[in-house]
């Protein structure tokens, strides 16, 4: 009896990582259309908006018939956009590394909805170059469809983002495609 106890006691960890090794990864590409608030102390300054890509990688936590629930990392290279108003000829660049989750419920179309926090860097380069590193939460949504194959599943979708606080200079809006590959 004792020696079934010790082996049973030795497995406990492989069966408790089993289910782990089941869940699906992801990866995935975002091409978004960021929108920026104009800042209207002098001298007034319009940042255009723009257009930048990200890559996301994702792991589900729980993926269970219709319910998805997943946990993901982010990053933005910097890309940069002109700036109206400026004495100077300016540029505003933004980059950002996430880590947030995301709901789903996967019935047809998938809907989602979700949370990342972004660890954004705005850098402001006209006669002299200043930057400025910060954080905020980011609300995200998103609306899509995965070809239901057996090993890789392709899926493309819509995507909204809103940040849940206000950043001086920072973008204020973010809608895009997403596609990429779950395994």
């Amino acid at each position: 009896m004792r020696k079934v106890l010790t082996v049973s006691t030795r497995c406990l960890p492989l069966l408790l990582a089993l289910p782990l090794a089941a869940q699906t990864f992801e990866v995935g590409l975002n091409i978004s259309r960021q929108s920026y608030t104009e800042q209207t102390a002098a001298p007034r300054l319009e940042p255009k908006d723009k257009t930048v890509a990200a890559v996301r990688l994702g792991y589900s936590l729980l993926d269970f018939g219709p319910i998805l629930l997943q946990g993901s990392v982010a990053y933005q290279p910097r890309t940069d956009t002109e700036v109206k108003g400026a004495p100077d000829p300016a540029k505003l660049g933004h980059e950002y590394w996430a880590a947030g989750a995301m709901f789903t419920f996967k019935a047809g179309l998938a809907f989602g909805a979700g949370v990342d926090y972004r660890f954004e860097k705005t850098t402001y380069r006209d006669t002299f170059t200043s930057s400025h590193s910060y954080g905020r939460p980011w609300a995200r949504a998103n609306v899509g469809f995965a070809v239901p194959t057996p090993f890789l599943k392709p899926f493309v979708g819509v995507e909204v983002a809103v940040p849940l606080s206000d950043e001086n200079l920072g973008p204020t809006f973010q809608v895009g495609l997403y596609g990429g590959i779950r395994f």
